[in-house]
């Protein structure tokens, strides 16, 4: 194989590593939190159901209201997935910036 084709392979596998274990990272620091806030916000939610003795067919449309209200957050954010999407941004963000060199600073 050709030296370039080597380079080009190394810093294709380097760049993926990267982004995989940057993933793991984002996983791991933030999933435990959307846990931890999925689990309050279910039990703040039973103790107004119990406390305002909220019927099942009531308890749906104010769900359902609620969910309509904040449409991004229906489904579990931080999953593998979204971190690696999350670490892609975050690289080619940093990268885009960085391709000029250093940054101009106005009179100079």
């Amino acid at each position: 194989m050709k030296r370039q084709n080597v380079r080009t392979l190394s810093l294709i596998v380097c760049t993926f590593t990267y982004l995989l274990v940057g993933a793991a990272i984002f996983d791991a620091l933030e999933s435990d939190h959307e846990g931890k806030m999925n689990k309050t916000l279910t039990y703040i939610e039973d103790m107004l159901v119990r406390k305002y003795n909220i019927s099942g067919d009531d308890r749906k449309i104010w769900q359902t209201v609620v969910i309509k209200m904040v449409p991004h957050r229906a489904g579990t954010q931080w999953k593998f997935t979204g971190a690696f999407y999350f670490a892609t941004t975050v690289l080619t963000t940093i990268a885009d910036d960085m391709s000029d060199g250093a940054p101009e600073v106005p009179g100079r």
